[in-house]
């Protein structure tokens, strides 16, 4: 074959062309993050060998409802003509009828111009084979060079070495990394559970977490020692995952080191005695100078080297560290290792890397210096996250009660509760009458209230905590400022959220984020709380909120608090987020977590009715589990939300009995101080008692409007009566009351303009700042607050005009924020639209295919046209309106592919 300038073109290898099939589990975050894609020019993948890189690249091909064109490189390809050979074969193939015989980037450009398609994809696969090659610069240009309409995405072992900073300025460049295809804990969880179909103990998925970070191939390969196998071989395979794994050792040896230079083989194994890496730590040593430089190029080649928060300190990923062990074991011997482990230690505690030099001097058994650095540095150790005490032989646990200590918090980090108590009283004992002592018994204290009825110390933060579960969430509120700067507004916002204040919650939350003191668990707890608030207040978005306060939470140590967010995450997923919070249940009882196993059990039932109820009975056995814990527990106010909750699903499956357990929580949450629970008392008293379900259903909307709650379950859409309050923003603006248009004609356009504003927030609050500029960006601050003063009036008037004042006011204030408080039973197509989005997706994700065409297809009838079309290019409507466009037109692809 020739091209057309003569020469001999190269020959194209099919099997490059060929993309894998795609056959993994769906990972929602993942699926999220690469959402942008086609927005830009260029998404980058690089991650080490293993990572999982083919596997997301032939997941994104599965899914992109466009054409794909896969390219997988060889360093064969490396000259311009086997590129392109290669390139143009995968397009040709992918987009059909195209000019061939390209010679150069420009005549592959000029090609493409003449493909009448919408939008397509090229995937070059294991990219790092052209590194430093006429290919890699070949590449650089076509993506700088191609249609708009064309994406490209590369996966690579290494950083590429063209430039980059061009693409990250202009934002033309999604970027994926090492960490963001590392399973999460409880990705591993449903991989064995959901995909392999053999689930694992919560005590194996732990140690399997920990021991491969997460790392696919590592997951991979377990999964090969362990197929149909009992829990003795299991725990032998996890046993040795510390290095002696046969199957690790020939996938690193092949895929990692045996493809680096000497040297750097050789400085991986002498330094992975070394729990932290930096230039001048590895120089010290190994008597060199060259460390940073040679940590950095394994860096740049992704060879499981993490930075660390310091810059410029490293560690070596777990998985490596512990082959690198065994290999140096090998070559040196048990003798030398340990002499190594030793110098390591002192040359770890001199640059003050003290947790990293007590493990070594573990290591090396130097007892005597493990004492002596406890002794003088044991309170500082103890400070912050205690993760690196899960390597430490346990009879060096019972020896100090400074790591007594650290134990019990780790325990109770974890939400080993009985576990941390006898902890920090062994710790206690240990100090005798040591200062620690009065630490460990403050910290008993505070800990084992969460295990019993026994007064809470109020004036600990862990106390306190535990005081607002019981009743009256603010009753101690003057004493928290005294905690400090982060914590108070943390219990403020933490009282707010079970009092059912979500505009209060949200605003102390954010305080607590804006504190000096907000750090650690302090900052992941109220990133949780305030992303838990907007949940319960219907913004679907908050869930990359939680789910990203949840990853923060693991990587911290804090395994109560990771759990606490994937329970969260699961209240607005409907079956599929029942099934997730059931097995967090069976987890957290099983690790002795009965905080974390009431709120999974709250979730479940919550995670039902967002669906409707498919399976009558199945909410209000979940949230009984749920009333029954917090019972137990003496969380009386907790209770009432449980007890509430459940009398809504009781009334929903036409329970008889539902009409007492109402009464009863709507008794309970008013002795308690959990007035947000009384919403869902009065939406089942409105069903249960049908004679007096007008005024119920007007004290439901009172509530919403006061807590800015949203029940779960479907909106309401239309009905045979009309609806309390009707919203349509698809299209054009309309409103109505109780089936009567709201005359808007008599409002001043900027008048107007603030209703169709608030509306477009979905019953959420708008800052008054926010609303200012958007309506009167030329006024200065005095002039548009008497502007805003005078259009809120105005609207309130009509409003209240056409209601004939038989309803609460639809536009509250809430401190320095304006809500339309539509209610819980308004038709309102915008929250209609995203509802049937959400559970078409659930449902997809689910397996419900059926279900989830419904759903979508229910979406799209929602979509009665552009978002307020007569707002025009008005900045504040254009960021909705462009996302509900993107909305509509991935669920219309959806549907299709389902159809």
């Amino acid at each position: 074959m020739e091209m057309e300038d003569g020469r001999a073109a190269r020959p194209v290898v099919a099997a490059k062309l060929r993309m894998p099939p795609s056959n993994s589990l769906p990972r929602e975050r993942l699926d999220s993050l690469l959402s942008g894609l086609w927005s830009r020019r260029l998404g980058l993948v690089v991650a080490p060998a293993g990572s999982g890189k083919t596997t997301l690249l032939a997941r994104v091909a599965a899914t992109a409802g466009a054409p794909v064109a896969w390219y997988r490189a060889e360093s064969l390809d490396g000259s311009l003509d086997g590129f392109l050979s290669h390139i143009e074969a995968s397009l040709a193939s992918a987009l059909g009828d195209l000019p061939r015989g390209w010679s150069s980037i420009e005549e592959l450009a000029r090609a493409l111009e003449t493909w009448g398609g919408d939008r397509a994809l090229l995937i070059v696969d294991d990219f790092q084979a052209l590194e430093g090659t006429p290919a890699e610069d070949a590449f650089a240009r076509l993506v700088d060079y191609v249609p708009g309409w064309l994406v490209v995405v590369a996966a690579s072992r290494s950083q590429p070495t063209f430039n980059l900073s061009r693409l990250r300025v202009s934002e033309s460049l999604l970027e994926v990394g090492w960490d963001d295809l590392r399973f999460r804990s409880w990705e591993v969880e449903r991989l064995f559970r959901d995909y392999y179909r053999e689930p694992l103990l919560p005590v194996e998925l732990a140690t399997l977490a920990r021991k491969t970070e997460g790392w696919a191939a590592g997951l991979q390969l377990f999964h090969l020692a362990t197929r149909g196998k009992g829990p003795e071989e299991r725990r032998r395979v996890l046993a040795a995952l510390d290095g002696r794994s046969r199957f690790l050792h020939e996938y690193l040896a092949g895929n990692v080191l045996n493809q680096l230079p000497a040297e750097q083989r050789r400085f991986l194994v002498q330094t992975c005695v070394l729990g932290r890496l930096s230039g001048p730590i590895c120089d010290r040593f190994m008597g060199a100078s060259d460390g940073e430089a040679l940590l950095r190029e394994l860096e740049r080649r992704q060879i499981f080297v993490q930075p660390l928060e310091e810059e410029g300190d490293y560690r070596y990923h777990e998985v490596l560290r512990s082959h690198l062990e065994v290999v140096l074991l090998q070559q040196v011997g048990e003798a030398r290792t340990r002499e190594l482990h030793r110098r390591s230690a002192s040359v770890l505690e001199e640059f003050g890397a003290l947790p990293e030099a007590l493990h070594s001097y573990c290591r090396a058994e130097d007892w005597k210096s493990v004492d002596r650095l406890l002794g003088r540095n044991g309170e500082q150790l103890v400070q912050g996250s205690a993760r690196w005490i899960d390597s430490l032989p346990t009879p060096v646990l019972d020896h100090d009660p400074w790591l007594l200590l650290a134990s019990a918090r780790r325990h109770r980090a974890e939400g080993r509760w009985e576990a941390a108590v006898g902890a920090f009283q062994r710790a206690e004992q240990g100090f005798g009458a040591a200062e620690g002592a009065a630490v460990c018994r403050r910290e008993r204290q505070a800990t084992a209230a969460w295990l019993n009825l026994n007064p809470a110390p109020a004036g600990h933060p862990l106390g306190a905590l535990r005081l607002l579960t019981q009743r009256d969430p603010l009753k101690f509120s003057d004493t928290w400022p005294r905690m400090g700067e982060a914590v108070g507004p943390l219990l403020a916002g933490a009282a707010s959220l079970v009092a059912g204040n979500l505009g209060e919650a949200q605003r102390s939350f954010s305080a607590c984020l804006a504190a000096p003191g907000a750090s650690g668990g302090i900052e992941v707890g109220a990133r949780l709380g305030l992303g838990l608030a907007r949940l319960l207040a219907g913004d679907l978005d908050a869930g990359a909120e939680v789910v990203s306060a949840g990853e923060a939470a693991e990587q911290l140590g804090h395994g109560c608090l990771a759990r606490l967010a994937r329970i969260c995450w699961a209240l607005r997923l409907g079956s599929a987020g029942a099934e997730e919070a059931a097995s967090l249940r069976f987890m957290c009882e099983r690790v002795g977590d009965p905080w974390g196993a009431a709120f999974a059990a709250l979730a479940e039932g919550w995670a039902l009715l967002e669906d409707g109820d498919p399976v009558v009975g199945a909410p209000a056995a979940a949230l009984q589990q749920a009333v029954s814990w917090f019972h137990r527990m003496g969380a009386e106010a907790l209770e009432a939300w449980a007890l509430a909750i459940l009398s809504l699903a009781g009334a929903r499956a036409g329970d008889g009995r539902a009409l007492e357990t109402a009464l009863e929580s709507e008794r309970l949450a008013n002795s308690r101080g959990a007035d947000g629970a009384k919403l869902f008392a009065y939406l089942a008293l409105a069903r249960a008692d049908p004679a007096r379900s007008r005024q119920y259903l007007a004290l439901s909307d009172a509530m919403q409007s006061a807590t800015g709650l949203v029940p779960p379950g479907p909106p309401s859409v239309a009905a045979p009566a009309p609806a309390p309050v009707s919203l349509q923003l698809f299209g054009g603006f309309q409103m109505l009351l109780d089936g009567e248009p709201v005359d808007l004609h008599e409002l001043k356009p900027r008048a107007r303009t603030l209703l169709r504003l608030l509306a477009v927030h979905a019953g959420r609050p708008v800052n008054r700042h926010v609303i200012q500029s958007a309506l009167w960006p030329e006024a200065d601050a005095d002039a548009g607050a008497r502007n805003l003063h005078v259009a809120v009036s105005s609207v309130r008037s009509t409003l209240e005009r056409t209601s004939r004042g038989e309803r609460p006011s639809l536009l509250v204030r809430e401190g320095d924020a304006y809500r339309l408080a539509a209610g819980s039973h308004a038709a309102f197509d915008l929250l209609a639209f995203e509802h049937h989005v959400a559970a078409g997706r659930r449902a997809r994700m689910g397996g419900d295919l059926d279900r989830a065409a419904a759903s979508f297809q229910a979406a799209l009838d929602c979509y009665q046209g552009e978002l307020l079309p007569e707002d025009g290019p008005a900045e504040w409507v254009l960021e909705h309106r462009e996302r509900t466009r993107s909305m509509a037109v991935e669920t219309a692809e959806a549907l299709a592919q389902l159809q």
